[in-house]
């Protein structure tokens, strides 16, 4: 059976309730098998999942959402404590393809049944997938690379790697371009600040995705690269004109669905030369169906960005928020948390179905969308269902051997007053923040304290000093003690930036600015307000210190055991 004769086929054999869950993408965090994702997959027919194995199941927000009137708790929900959403259940490669499979094989038993998606956060570094796998750089380090084919085969092992555990695509790449050095959300997440840079770069990680088996989400379309705000936190604002926006921005996601991009992500940001600034463009109608649609031709699946960002939910309610993308033109409504707030918006999207808010072709148009893409996926042989003995890839020799080459290959000497590289012989003090992602993982590949490892392997007259990547007043002062007081010549400081978070190292880089010229900066971006000021006079920068690679390539390069070529061509 061909595939639009299949998706026809599944579209008449549904419900209207089983079509509305079509619609709807929830969270389904860590490994653990919950009755909550079971109850969704039973009772609300929910297609598609975005999974997390870095948080711990369940939700803290039942205990929020009281304040408001959604339904709460049933026996399927799992209240936690906010401070729970880090410990985190490690699992291998074979027990998550496991849970996944439990999944499907219980969206199987329905009648009629299609098999579930799955879809992941990755564009490079840690994201939603962090337990026995390798990790890349970052969009922007792949460009430094200057190497396409390194880009392309980057792109297949991550998603490889994703593939064999079950999983189908990839909220990635990101195709924003980054013209404004001071956005506090896009930065190295970037490919380039150069849409046609962008554009050739997206096309490689496009191809080794797609040789993967991944669908691909180009994001965040039309563009947020220009912004100075970030749209978890509040609903930017783009005034820039419709011919720079088309130029030097949509032309990049223009490419990508000329190469055959399964899906786009919509913005959360409003844009003044497409309407009206209080309107997001998930919600825009000129943006998503007139733009998109009709003068770009695209054909595939449009999914919303997670609905619980503040750049949606500033303006309106959460469920007209979701009504009001659908009618735009998204066909997927991604909620990435496990709240019981899931089941309040599928219910009113189905009562807006039922009241005629939202049409009974609109909702055809995308469900039918939806199946073709979950045809492609090759959800129609076996409902997804994956060999868990193949799950691991971790060992793999052409990932191990590509992670070390792209670690390499995209570490950037982005500062040298003369003192790089180091000598094995020098007294140097380590002050290291310990990366989200080292925490998150915190295993042999990965953990907190690896930079001091790799510089020892290289110079045994290294001393650290260990403190949180968001530090506080008292861990500062520890940092400040030890480098007004410690004996050493030269002087390493990590300045990892998370933008989630908001942790910047610059407010204590700041206090030793006098020690600039035998100081020497690690950072996971080279942006100036972020992560490297002018004042700055050593600097490497990593694109993916989360990994083992990545750390290893900069101690090899702070020590002149590496060549290190990669170029960086974007305004800091």
């Amino acid at each position: 059976m061909n595939r639009q004769t299949w998706a026809e086929q599944k579209l008449s054999e549904m419900s209207i309730e089983q079509k509305v869950g079509q619609l709807m993408v929830f969270g389904a965090v860590g490994p653990v098998v919950t009755p909550h994702v079971l109850d969704l997959i039973d009772r609300y027919h929910v297609g598609g999942f975005r999974v997390a194995q870095k948080f711990f199941y369940g939700s803290s927000e039942a205990r929020e959402i009281a304040k408001a009137n959604f339904p709460l708790y049933n026996n399927n929900t799992i209240d936690r404590s906010s401070n729970m959403n880090t410990k985190r259940v490690a699992c291998t490669s074979k027990e998550y393809a496991q849970t996944l499979n439990t999944y499907r094989e219980r969206a199987m038993q329905k009648k009629g049944a299609v098999g579930l998606h799955f879809t992941y956060d990755q564009e490079g570094e840690g994201a939603d997938l962090l337990f026995e796998k390798r990790l890349f750089p970052y969009p922007m380090g792949l460009t430094a690379t200057g190497d396409l084919d390194l880009t392309e085969r980057a792109c297949y092992c991550a998603g490889i790697q994703a593939r064999v555990m079950g999983l189908n695509m990839i909220h990635s790449p990101v195709m924003d371009i980054n013209t404004n050095p001071n956005n506090p959300e896009i930065g190295p997440r970037a490919y380039s600040d150069k849409a046609d840079i962008a554009a050739e770069y997206g096309l490689a990680s496009l191809k080794g995705y797609k040789r993967a088996g991944i669908v691909c989400t180009a994001k965040h379309f039309p563009g947020r690269g220009a912004s100075d705000e970030d749209a978890h936190f509040g609903l930017p604002v783009i005034r820039l004109s419709k011919d720079e926006m088309m130029k030097n921005h949509v032309s990049a996601f223009k490419a990508l669905i000329d190469g055959g991009v399964g899906a786009i992500m919509a913005a959360f940001t409003a844009y003044t030369a497409f309407g009206d600034e209080n309107i997001p463009a998930a919600t825009n109608y000129e943006i998503m169906t007139k733009l998109l649609r009709e003068e770009l031709g695209f054909e595939g699946v449009v999914t919303t960005d997670n609905v619980q960002m503040k750049g949606l939910t500033s303006k309106y309610e959460l469920s007209e928020a979701v009504i009001r993308c659908i009618n735009a033109g998204c066909d997927l409504v991604l909620f990435r948390s496990e709240s019981p707030a899931t089941i309040y918006v599928l219910e009113k999207v189905l009562q807006a179905v039922k009241d005629g808010v939202i049409s009974y072709k609109r909702l055809d148009e995308a469900v039918l969308r939806i199946l073709k893409m979950r045809y492609d996926m090759g959800l129609h042989i076996n409902g997804g269902i994956v060999d868990i003995e193949k799950a691991d890839m971790f060992d793999d020799a052409e990932i191990v051997k590509t992670s070390r080459e792209a670690a390499e290959k995209s570490t950037v000497i982005l500062k040298n007053n003369g003192l790089l590289p180091l000598s094995k012989d020098s007294k140097i003090l380590l002050i290291e923040q310990a990366h989200h992602f080292h925490c998150f993982i915190n295993n042999m590949y990965s953990h907190p304290g690896m930079l001091f490892e790799e510089m020892r392997k290289h110079n045994q007259n290294v001393s650290v000093c260990l403190i949180n990547e968001k530090f506080d007043e008292s861990e500062a002062q520890a940092v400040l003690n030890r480098i007004n007081n410690d004996d050493y010549d030269v002087l390493v400081m990590t300045s990892y930036y998370n933008y989630r978070s908001h942790a910047c190292m610059i407010p204590l880089l700041d206090k030793i600015k006098h020690l600039s010229n035998k100081l020497v900066v690690v950072s996971n971006t080279p942006y100036k307000k972020f992560g490297v000021p002018d004042y700055i006079e050593n600097a490497i920068v990593s694109f993916c210190p989360s990994g083992r690679e990545g750390i290893a390539a900069v101690a090899d390069a702070m020590f002149g055991e590496i060549n290190c070529g990669a170029k960086l061509d974007v305004v800091l």
